[in-house]
């Protein structure tokens, strides 16, 4: 995978550093051997240096922040638009989802409440993991991706430390799931790519300002 040109064309897996108070750490290797017929080689990386980075905060008493003011902003951009597009229902898809055009409604909606944080959030996150699990995905790793995502764009404004465990969480599921996953490709997965694609478009596109 060239490494350049990650942002537009995402795959399976984000690749991202993470700046933390000890040391920068990798997320996730590449995973090797698991290749699908519809989505190709499955890859989680660590390899963009600088780009959607995370630091410590020491005058907010902060874990983690986003490296820059204009990366946090550019990410809340996104995340208004995220939540536009999806009480829309005309979230887009990853450029790697081509063969698939649209992303159902209802499952636009029903994540719409999760990464809002509003409505009946534990209903609609148990509806959404049956959904995964329905493709063939494990309930347990399935279940901690949903959770991650409730409330990471709530009120158009995005926490670092948020964006940082939901990222784990989608490259462990990616790890850790059979090609089966990824041959049925599910919608729901399928939206949750989406959006955190945009997420890491709009923060790696101002990583070096």
């Amino acid at each position: 995978m060239n490494v350049k040109h990650f942002p537009l064309q995402l795959g399976l897996g984000f690749a991202l550093a993470i700046v933390s108070v000890v040391s920068q750490t990798s997320l996730a290797n590449a995973q090797s051997g698991n290749q699908s017929d519809v989505t190709g080689a499955i890859v989680t990386t660590s390899d963009i240096v600088g780009g959607f980075n995370y630091q410590y905060d020491r005058q907010r008493s902060e874990a983690v922040t986003f490296r820059s003011v204009q990366i946090q902003t550019s990410v809340n951009v996104a995340a208004v638009s995220i939540n536009q597009q999806l009480q829309q229902g005309t979230l887009s898809i990853v450029s790697t989802d081509s063969s698939q055009t649209t992303i159902s409604v209802t499952v636009q909606r029903n994540l719409l409440v999760i990464v809002t944080n509003t409505g009946n959030v534990n209903t609609t996150v148990t509806q959404y993991v049956s959904g995964l699990v329905n493709a063939g995905a494990n309930q347990t790793l399935s279940q901690n991706l949903v959770i991650s995502l409730v409330g990471l764009t709530a009120g158009g404004k995005v926490k670092a430390s948020q964006c940082q465990r939901v990222i784990r969480a989608y490259n462990v599921f990616v790890e850790n799931s059979s090609v089966e996953v990824f041959t049925n490709n599910p919608d729901e997965l399928r939206a949750i790519r989406a959006i955190l694609a945009r997420l890491l478009n709009a923060a790696y596109a101002n990583a070096s300002r």
